[in-house]
């Protein structure tokens, strides 16, 4: 049975088509049909593998296991016996000191958080041993990027939380780009690990009435500064961040970077280079993840799209303009992988179309621009 008749045959078996056809993503999968036929390139093999989000990964959990085996033990994940060498460059971690806990309870917290990303980093090494490649090597480090993190316990947890919750949303944000259902399983069992931290730390910073600062529009505090317990957006569900947006906090806050910050010379692997633009908050928005998508040579990109409408009932996805080329029409929030097709420069609306509105400037309700970062 081919591939049509198979998708026919399940529209014709759907006791509610029209919705049945919305949920499938036809009209996302003709919209890649119809702009993959433009290009000779269009079925080449998606930038982003697996192996890349993994190695991604790794960089940030290097990053996190040094921070707690610093903050406990005065150390280096080097020093307790967990491996840093492969691929890319390699360097000290520098910056870090064992912190003097007064509260027993936050002490054995940091100290189970340090055994976490640890173990962390070898299960991430592991799997791309796994998958016949190196990992990549630790790059240099510097825990005292922020100017604070080891003189007391306070420190130690508004730096805590800020690595937590970027966890969080990078995990989050990576998901959707994960094609082996074996690495995604274990990634979303480190994302709910990294959960778990973050409401730890989020709780404490609260009882213990301990200031701190938004690190970017979907980054929503703790009391006392913030309202909010949880991370969460308007729909109760996760912020996530791009591995650009990522990337964009740990290098510092400067666009398009490719070293700062955590990493003064920046990470290792294809993904690499932070955002151009913010995050934007909950509400009415679109992102896509990767973005700026790594591309090889003159190849085009691949990204998945994700938004969320929260007073709308039905948006459509327009390519290029409010009336362009349609790529999905769903609910108020959902999330689709393009295919092969980004161009640099694509822009994608997300248009309100609840009630009968026409697809049209004036129903645009949010739009991102595609960017791809290029390598030889």
């Amino acid at each position: 049975m081919t591939e049509n008749k198979l998708i026919r045959d399940m529209i014709a078996a759907s006791p509610d088509r029209r919705n049945f056809v919305r949920k499938l993503g036809l009209a996302g999968a003709m919209a890649t049909a119809a702009l993959t036929a433009t290009s000779k390139r269009a079925n080449a093999q998606a930038a982003i593998t697996d192996l890349d989000i993994v190695q991604f990964a790794l960089n940030l959990e290097y990053l996190e296991a040094e921070f707690y085996t610093a903050a406990t033990t005065g150390q280096t994940i080097s020093q307790v016996g967990i491996g840093i060498t492969g691929l890319g460059s390699s360097g000290a971690t520098t910056g870090g000191s064992q912190v003097v806990f007064s509260d027993a309870a936050i002490r054995n917290i940091a100290l189970e958080l340090a055994s976490n990303e640890q173990v962390h980093v070898k299960l991430l090494r592991d799997t791309i041993t796994s998958l016949g490649a190196t990992p990549v090597a630790k790059p240099p480090i510097n825990l005292a990027a922020l100017g604070i993190g080891f003189a007391s316990q306070n420190d130690f947890l508004v730096v805590a939380r800020a690595l937590e919750d970027i966890g969080v949303t990078a995990y989050g944000g990576a998901a959707p780009l994960i094609q082996d259902k074996a690495i995604l399983g274990a990634a979303a069992r480190i994302l709910a690990v990294e959960a778990f931290h973050s409401g730890a730390i989020r709780a404490q910073i609260a009882r213990l009435s301990i200031p701190t600062a938004a690190l970017d529009a979907v980054d929503h505090i703790p009391p006392p500064s913030g309202t909010l317990y949880f991370n969460t957006d308007a729909l109760a569900l996760s912020e996530v961040r791009s591995p650009g947006e990522v990337l964009k906090l740990a290098y510092g806050g400067a666009a398009n970077a490719t070293s700062g910050g955590f990493f003064p010379t920046g990470v290792n692997g294809n993904i690499n280079t932070a955002s151009g633009a913010a995050p934007t908050p909950s509400g009415n928005s679109i992102t896509a993840s990767p973005n700026p998508i790594p591309v090889q040579g003159n190849s085009l990109g691949q990204t998945t799209i994700s938004w969320n409408a929260p007073n709308a009932s039905i948006v459509e996805i327009r390519i290029g303009s409010p009336t362009g080329q349609l790529f999905a029409m769903q609910g108020k929030t959902g999330s689709m992988m393009t295919g092969t097709w980004v161009q640099e420069g694509t822009t994608v609306y997300l248009v309100d179309v609840s009630g009968g509105k026409t697809a049209s400037a004036a129903n645009v309700l949010a739009t991102v621009v595609l960017r791809l970062q290029r390598s030889t």
